[in-house]
């Protein structure tokens, strides 16, 4: 590891260098259909009160596993596993000690029961981080790489994309226009691509998705600890 910088796993480069610009148009037209299934999702949040995101994540997830059969392809992988598992948790857990469990000690705020914690624990790991991660670090923005031949510039189009991602369904779930949520998007949009490109590293550096689905999935957690 002569440039950490630069650095990313041989095999996480291989497989940037294989894919096809057919495999570009096939991921975008993925990545589309993300965004109309969240639209629709936040429209039945809106409309009814029920919330699809269980069903149609695991969907939504399943969809680029068929599409590519070949796991590793997708960052499916047991390649560096354990050292990514710990780099991930530290970070994770560091996050969230410093930025929610002991300022919300501090402030005495209530914790959740244990049993909303560990569904938390499972939604925001499972249906959220390892989700997302499998249709965008894994499937979508890789395959990028055909388009533009250049690793940082995919990684950059990729955050962008993966921020737009979740415009859909918070715009429609808030029953708002596309201008009308705008500054609502920019403000948070920052930190996600922020996020994004930690979430890309771990990625690159270890060359599976597992780190960076535990650090997304602690990330997230932040918000379903306290009440």
């Amino acid at each position: 590891m002569k440039n950490k910088i630069l650095y990313a796993d041989p095999k996480y480069r291989e497989l940037l260098k294989s894919f096809t610009v057919t495999d570009s148009i096939v991921a975008l037209l993925y990545y589309v259909l993300i965004l109309a299934v969240y639209y629709l999702m936040g429209l039945a949040l809106s409309r009814t009160g029920k919330y699809y995101g269980y069903a149609v994540n695991i969907i939504l997830m399943l969809i680029p596993i068929f599409i590519c059969r070949r796991l590793s392809s997708l960052g499916i992988s047991k390649r560096n596993l354990k050292k990514s598992l710990i780099v991930s948790g530290l970070i994770g857990l560091l996050f969230l000690l410093s930025m929610t469990i002991i300022p919300g000690i501090i402030m005495k705020a209530e914790f959740l029961p244990v049993g909303d914690i560990l569904n938390n624990i499972f939604y925001y790991l499972i249906i959220i981080a390892l989700s997302e991660e499998i249709s965008f670090r894994g499937y979508i923005q890789p395959r990028l790489y055909p388009l533009v031949k250049n690793e940082c510039l995919m990684i950059i189009i990729g955050g962008i994309l993966f921020v737009f991602m979740h415009y859909p369904f918070q715009m429609s779930m808030r029953g708002m226009s596309f201008l009308e949520y705008w500054p609502q998007f920019i403000s948070a949009a920052p930190f996600q691509f922020l996020w994004h490109l930690a979430f890309s590293e771990l990625y690159r550096l270890f060359g599976n998705i597992f780190g960076s689905t535990l650090l997304h999935g602690l990330v997230d957690l932040s918000t379903g600890i306290f009440k």
